[in-house]
């Protein structure tokens, strides 16, 4: 795919937007204070691909070089300020948490230390490494299936409130909404960087790996009725592969500071230009934050 103007895009008909905001909700989000309880932007790391016939497999493993967390955490900070200018413009009351996180109720649950509870600042090194389940084929959210291994970024030194558990999600979220008259919106971006392609001849099996990138993202709208709020992306958003340098040797002696996470690499690196490749993200998510907010501002 040749560059794209990402300025240009309509994203709401090309990526088949959907936004459902109820009358009570759009009157707690003119009336009552947004908390972004959770801002996210999850980059696979390790991709893995396969094709099978009834007597042969092949599979290919890569992962993402030529990025550093340095960078991908700069690129985050600055969109997560962008969201909330945007969001602001739009005629939200946006609060970093602090007062949220101070009422009792919160205070309450913090001292219960629950494992898959995420709940105060994110620190100066907000990221973490994530890898697929070994009940799973992949790490669900992201657009590209496949993906083994990510990395999660948020923005440094901010509030969140954020559970893992997605069984107790739900009451987890509603109740603090409920009880402090707050409306709580998580954003979590996926973003890959590979696509495989499987073809069969008359005697074996092949399987392509081509440089892509495609961003999906998951958003959680809770407002202190209860009701079901969603805003959603039926297509995925495909971006081009100019910042990709090649299909490259992996290294199993990576340098910490050559990769995004900890120091490892599968058998094939795909090599990204890392301006280029932050120049590409960072202009999708920036114009589909514009979109998002466009959808929140046209319910209320």
């Amino acid at each position: 795919m040749g560059q794209q103007n990402w300025n240009k895009v309509d994203f709401e008909k090309e990526y088949k937007r959907k936004v459902k905001i109820g009358g009570a909700a759009a009157k707690s989000l003119k009336n009552n204070k947004t908390f972004i309880s959770n801002y996210a932007v999850s980059q696979a790391t390790t991709m893995t691909g396969s094709n099978t016939s009834s007597t042969k497999a092949v599979y290919s493993e890569v992962s993402l070089g030529g990025l550093t967390n340095e960078s991908y955490l700069q690129m985050t900070n600055e969109l997560y300020e962008e969201f909330v200018k945007e969001l602001t413009a739009a005629g939200l009351q946006i609060t970093d948490g602090t007062d949220v996180l101070a009422s009792e109720f919160v205070q309450e649950k913090m001292s219960k230390d629950k494992g898959s509870d995420f709940i105060g600042s994110t620190g100066d090194q907000p990221y973490y490494e994530g890898k697929k389940k070994i009940t799973d084929g992949a790490i669900p959210g992201y657009t590209a299936w496949a993906v083994t291994r990510d990395i999660t970024f948020r923005p440094a030194n901010k509030n969140i409130y954020y559970t893992s558990n997605i069984i107790k999600s739900g009451n987890f979220y509603q109740k603090l909404s409920t009880r402090e008259d707050v409306n709580l919106l998580d954003v979590n971006y996926f973003v890959a960087f590979a696509s495989f392609e499987g073809s069969r001849g008359y005697k074996d099996i092949k399987l392509s790996t081509q440089p892509v990138m495609s961003v999906g993202v998951q958003i959680k709208l809770i407002t202190p009725n209860g009701s079901g709020n969603w805003i959603t992306y039926s297509k995925g958003i495909w971006g081009n592969a100019d910042w990709s340098e090649g299909i490259v040797k992996g290294k199993d002696n990576k340098n910490a500071s050559e990769a995004l996470g900890l120091a490892r690499s599968a058998e094939y690196d795909i090599a990204a230009n890392p301006e280029k490749y932050v120049e590409e993200l960072k202009a999708i998510i920036i114009n589909l934050q514009k979109d998002i907010v466009k959808g929140i501002r046209e319910e209320l």
